[in-house]
């Protein structure tokens, strides 16, 4: 692929060269007169492109002391999608296996970014946050469909003294919100419709994409799109196809497209009035909510932990917090989507794709899920105390979060000031990310790092061992930035997975194409493509 950039420098150089100076030799001033505008424009437009392709494929001069994956290889690998897990394999985890350090430096959507392996690094990276600020994401981007979609005033895109002012309201509404006598009866609601599809086997991620988005939508604002029962409503899908423009490739890593060139592009002006219509949607809910919480006094009377996050947010703001604007709350309620929608359903189908792989490890979870809830023919809902009374299935999440990453990396930060990364020097300006996929599957850090073990997550067990090492462990991220809705996702899936196998027995089917691993797709979030399980009924 090396030889393909220089042919393609190569022959630049000789079209320019060619337009300059004519093969025939032609030198007369009529000639010379004729062609003069166009040969400098043609003679501009190549060397501005020469110059812009030696800048974009080769890094800075002060980085290339850092060890480069393939800029060729690993583009075309994003632009087509390729699993993620085969492009670690293939392209970079050669890269930082080579040194100890196992930094090195690719183009990806921030530009030139050095990504980290180790978990000494990781721990530097995202505990000095002063010294490794989050990028400002809405520079370039803020006009895109991503951008408007998440990239407001939320804690997740924020960075400095805004940041901090709005987490100190986000925190109480977050730390407050644990509903899960709502996942609890959204389980049960889906158990009726999985009954209905039970002669063959069920594309389960499909089936968890539609019950979380149940369960943020209601958690969230109190509202309910109704995806457990009716997959194919307006809302359903208007909101699933935001989601999939939003992950398109070519609009990710050139931005410039969809901000200067968007009538050229029919199909996406159709998603940013789609998304128009959603944003109107939770500016509607939210002038409602307001209102309510002032002429309902009844509101403050129900439970806490079962209130939706808006209200929380709201009442968060009236005790002195400060004050969130309709945007900053809209903004939030966007950014809990991005962060724990596919997330969690990715997470949870991951979990059962490996019970239904490893029987052993599905029956001792079950028999903990038994002995908490009772082994009674019956749908029990799991109380808050209850789901922490079962260690093994939270191995279980655990040792699945570590194995199955559901988000590749973290959003890059930038070094305020020259430093020391885990033996390489990082300049100051230097966008610099973890790669969590190559930290949990590091064959440095993990004993076998691709068998599923939830004994790994034991009392005195193997986690805990390379705990010492630094963050070996980052499905939320770590640090101030640690994703303000891990507790949230964590209590989906514990209230989940034991009603689960308390109710069917899992298993993969013979004809999977998942057989030998889970096959998976997807830009940032790791999605399983088609993983059909089969479920058979305990009672």
């Amino acid at each position: 692929m090396a030889s393909v950039s220089s042919s393609v420098i190569v022959r630049i150089k000789d079209k320019l060269w060619s337009t300059l100076f004519p093969a025939n030799g032609a030198s007369s001033n009529a000639l010379l007169s004729q062609n003069r505008t166009r040969s400098v424009a043609i003679a501009v437009a190549l060397l501005g492109l020469y110059l812009a392709f030696e800048k974009i494929t080769k890094p800075p001069k002060h980085l290339r002391h850092i060890p480069q994956a393939n800029f060729f290889k690993y583009v075309s690998s994003f632009l087509t999608q390729q699993p993620y897990d085969e492009t670690a394999e293939n392209i970079t985890v050669p890269i930082s296996a080579k040194t100890e350090h196992g930094s090195y430096i690719v183009f990806d959507v921030y530009g030139w970014t050095v990504h980290v392996t180790r978990p000494e690094s990781a721990k530097k990276l995202l505990l000095k946050a002063d010294l490794f600020p989050k990028i400002n994401m809405n520079l370039g981007r803020r006009d895109t469909l991503f951008g408007r979609f998440a990239m407001g005033p939320n804690i997740i895109f924020l960075i400095g003294k805004h940041w901090k002012e709005q987490r100190s309201v986000m925190n109480p509404a977050f730390h407050r919100s644990m509903p899960v006598h709502l996942f609890g009866d959204l389980t049960r609601k889906l158990f009726v419709e999985l009954d209905k599809q039970l002669e063959s086997p069920i594309e389960i991620h499909e089936v968890l994409e539609r019950w979380t988005l149940d369960a943020i939508g209601i958690a969230g604002f109190d509202f309910d799109f109704n995806s457990v029962a009716d997959p194919t409503n307006e809302w359903v899908t208007r909101y699933n196809s935001i989601m999939k423009a939003n992950t398109d490739p070519l609009f990710m890593l050139l931005p410039s497209l969809e901000t200067r060139w968007l009538f050229l592009f029919p199909k996406r002006k159709q998603a940013h009035k789609e998304l128009d219509i959603f944003l109107g949607k939770i500016r509607e809910i939210i002038a409602k909510k307001r209102e309510t919480l002032v002429n309902d006094s009844s509101i403050a009377e129900k439970r806490t932990s079962e209130k939706d996050l808006l209200t929380l947010m709201l009442e968060a703001s009236e005790e002195g917090n400060g004050k969130l604007t309709d945007e900053e709350l809209q903004s939030n309620l966007c950014a809990f989507f991005l962060a724990g929608h596919d997330t969690t359903a990715n997470a949870l189908s991951y979990a059962i794709y490996n019970l239904a792989t490893h029987p052993d490890v599905q029956e001792k979870a079950r028999e903990e899920a038994n002995l908490v809830l009772g082994d009674k023919s019956v749908d029990v809902l799991p109380t808050l105390e209850q789901i922490q009374q079962m260690p093994y299935i939270n191995q279980v999440i655990k040792e699945t979060m570590r194995r199955n990453v559901t988000a590749t990396g973290v959003v890059a930060r930038e070094a305020t000031e020259d430093t020391d990364l885990g033996g390489v020097y990082i300049p100051k300006g230097t966008r610099v990310t973890v790669d969590i996929m190559e930290i949990q599957r590091n064959v440095k850090v993990w004993k076998d790092p691709k068998v599923f073990d939830p004994e790994r997550f034991a009392p005195g067990g193997e986690a805990e061992k390379v705990a010492k090492m630094g963050m070996s462990w980052l499905p939320f991220s770590n640090g101030a930035r640690q994703c303000i809705g891990m507790n949230f996702s964590l209590a989906e899936q514990r209230v989940f997975l034991p009603m689960l196998l308390r109710k069917y027995e899992l298993s993969l089917p013979e004809d999977s194409i998942h057989k030998d691993k889970v096959v998976i797709s997807g830009v940032g979030i790791m999605t399983p493509v088609n993983l059909r399980i089969n479920l058979k009924r305990r009672f």
